[in-house]
C-alpha cells in the first residue's frame, strides 16, 4: 500500500511506496520543526500496475471458488452435444 505524505512545508503531498519511507521523511521534516503525517494514499493513487495485480488476486480467487464449487457437484462432464453432456 502506498502512503502519502502531508506538509505545511510542502505545495503538493507526496506519495511513498510504502509506510517506512514515508515515515523516514516525517522524522526529517520533525528535525527542522515542520509538522508532518503519513496517510494511507486512495486507491486512485494506484499505478496502472498495482492495479493490475489486484485484479489478478481477484480473478485467481474466483477460480478457485469455481474450482471448488465445480468439484462438490462432481466437474463438469463434456464431450457431447446431448444433455448428459451437462451433468
Amino acid at each position: 500500500m502506498k502512503f502519502i505524505l502531508i506538509s505545511m512545508m510542502l505545495a503538493n503531498p507526496i506519495t511513498y511506496a510504502d509506510k517506512a519511507t514515508c515515515l523516514t521523511a516525517v522524522d526529517a521534516l520533525k528535525q527542522i520543526e515542520a509538522e508532518a503525517v503519513c496517510i494511507p494514499a486512495p486507491l486512485a493513487e494506484q499505478d496502472a500496475s498495482d492495479k493490475m495485480v489486484t485484479h489478478m488476486r481477484k480473478m485467481i480467487k474466483r477460480l478457485e471458488q469455481m474450482k471448488i464449487d465445480l468439484s462438490k457437484q462432481g466437474g463438469f462432464q463434456g464431450g457431447g452435444t446431448t444433455k448428459d453432456a451437462l451433468k
